[in-house]
């Protein structure tokens, strides 16, 4: 086989898997620097082709709405399995990963529906977070179908029991943060019946905060990947998206927290809800990266099959 019909079979076969690129060219055979910019560029042309831009609207719309539920539930869980104080210790540990321009508005009115006793809250809680949150999370299983190619092919109350499922999964998470914020400081001080020279003062919340913040992100962006899509997809295929997505998200909150407090006025615009605008606009974002990450892991997928391709087409005696 020459090598222009080699080039020409390896174009055929990975166009049928979705190529949007209109000269793709250096996705399915380029190499060095070009080879990054194509799957970039391929990643991001793929965002107008499936919609992420109206996803990423209605998974950050139904979020906002979930986040008052929600925090009601973990935090109701986790006094629930522990002690009021955990759940308070973690309320604390979430607000703090937020960008504080972006937050301190709601903060109030996040501690006061924290704090209040209510009778029943868990089951309710659990209710509307489900009812709320399944809707956003419905938006990235979309979003996650569309960015792998993959057609739903499960039944509607399966599709709604993953969804559920990813939810309180989420929340147990969550609750097991909770605990580990209690273990924090008794670590210090094992550490120094250990380590007689080691200072259990310098084991602080600001120091885990940063690193559980990026596994709890890491283990929730993993199991989105895996469990709502409708095909089970290879770690290999699956950790390039995950990976961008919190590092993005990492930037997107140093970037976003340094723009509210240098030149957003939200409130000249919005009035009382400039906290609540600007809370949306953020998920809106957050929501459209993770959807590229998808997106990104597609394009991965499909430089890789072009060079398996090409490398099938190479070996001798293949016709």
């Amino acid at each position: 086989m020459s090598s222009r019909q080699g080039q020409e079979t390896v174009h055929d076969a990975v166009v049928t898997h979705g190529v949007v690129t209109a000269d793709p060219v250096d996705l399915l055979t380029g190499t060095g620097w070009r080879v990054p910019v194509a799957v970039c560029r391929e990643a991001i042309l793929r965002l107008w082709s499936d919609d992420a831009f109206g996803l990423a609207g209605n998974v950050a719309f139904r979020m906002l709405l979930a986040v008052f539920p929600f925090l009601i539930f973990t935090s109701s869980l986790t006094a629930f399995v522990g002690d009021r104080s955990m759940a308070q210790d973690l309320t604390e540990f979430l607000i703090a990963m937020v960008p504080p321009a972006l937050v301190d508005p709601m903060v109030s009115e996040v501690l006061k529906v924290m704090t209040v006793q209510r009778g029943g809250v868990l089951s309710v809680g659990i209710l509307l977070t489900i009812w709320f949150a399944v809707g956003g999370v419905d938006g990235v299983r979309v979003g996650l179908n569309r960015a792998y190619g993959v057609p739903e092919t499960r039944s509607v109350l399966v599709v709604y029991a993953v969804q559920a499922g990813m939810v309180l999964f989420t929340g147990l998470v969550l609750v097991l943060v909770g605990y580990l914020l209690v273990l924090a400081p008794r670590a210090g001080s094992w550490l120094h019946m250990l380590l007689p020279a080691f200072d259990p003062a310098s084991v602080k919340m600001s120091l885990i905060r940063y690193p559980a913040a990026a596994a709890i992100l890491f283990a929730s962006l993993l199991g989105a990947h895996v469990i709502l899509p409708a095909r089970r997809t290879r770690f290999s295929s699956i950790w390039p998206g995950v990976v961008f997505t919190v590092a993005a998200w990492a930037l997107l909150t140093a970037a976003f927290s340094w723009y509210l407090t240098s030149f957003a006025a939200y409130a000249s615009y919005y009035a009382g809800l400039a906290g609540i605008i600007a809370a949306l606009y953020f998920m809106y974002l957050g929501a459209l990266i993770l959807i590229f990450g998808g997106e990104l892991n597609r394009a991965i997928r499909i430089r890789r099959l072009a060079s398996a391709l090409r490398s099938k087409a190479a070996r001798p005696g293949t016709s």
